[in-house]
């Protein structure tokens, strides 16, 4: 009798750990990371989930690009979408004129959201570790009367409004500048 209950109690484990796996991975996305150096010593970390980077790098309307000192583009698009189709796993570019360097790769971005489903954009700050400052942003709506019959006046205004790319594709955008100690997570919650 015992070895028919063993059987099937791992199997329920499984199921609840499988899960629990899945849950926790909720908030974990692929994402693309850059990571910058000067004179050989790290300074900012750049990361944004997938759909966020490639809103970014198919748009042309942006002016998104990374340049060095000088302002010569170190990472090109064509490099950072190389990365993102899987066409290179890691790309590593090294200006010896200043010492700047700029290293591009996939990997998972675990997001402080609890997927609350609010669709609201939360911006949060940290220094040295402890969170220094949150907002969370919900689009609103306004009514009010419009004109002598009465009507209601409908209209909305807020982040998506403003950040129509993030709107669409959800995610997040964390920034570590190591210089000042501080990061900064921007995500659709």
């Amino acid at each position: 009798m015992r070895s028919r209950l063993l059987p099937s109690a791992a199997i329920g484990v499984l199921f609840i750990v499988s899960g629990l796996l899945s849950a926790a991975k909720a908030f974990s996305e692929r994402a693309l990371w850059i990571e910058f150096q000067e004179e050989g010593k790290h300074t900012t970390t750049i990361a944004m989930t997938e759909g966020i980077a490639r809103e970014l790098l198919d748009s042309k309307d942006h002016g998104f690009h990374f340049s060095n000192r000088d302002k010569k583009e170190l990472l090109t698009r064509e490099m950072l979408l190389a990365v993102l189709d899987g066409d290179k796993d890691v790309v590593e570019v090294h200006d010896s004129d200043n010492g700047t360097s700029a290293r591009a790769y996939m990997r998972n971005l675990k997001s402080p959201g609890t997927g609350s489903g609010k669709d609201r954009l939360i911006l949060e700050t940290y220094k040295s570790g402890n969170r220094n400052f949150r907002i969370a942003l919900p689009d609103i709506e306004v009514e009010k009367e419009g004109n002598e019959d009465g009507e209601l006046v409908k209209s909305s205004f807020g982040w998506k409004g403003l950040l129509p790319f993030l709107a669409k594709s959800g995610g997040a955008v964390y920034i570590d500048n190591r210089e000042d100690d501080t990061e900064v997570w921007i995500y659709v919650d």
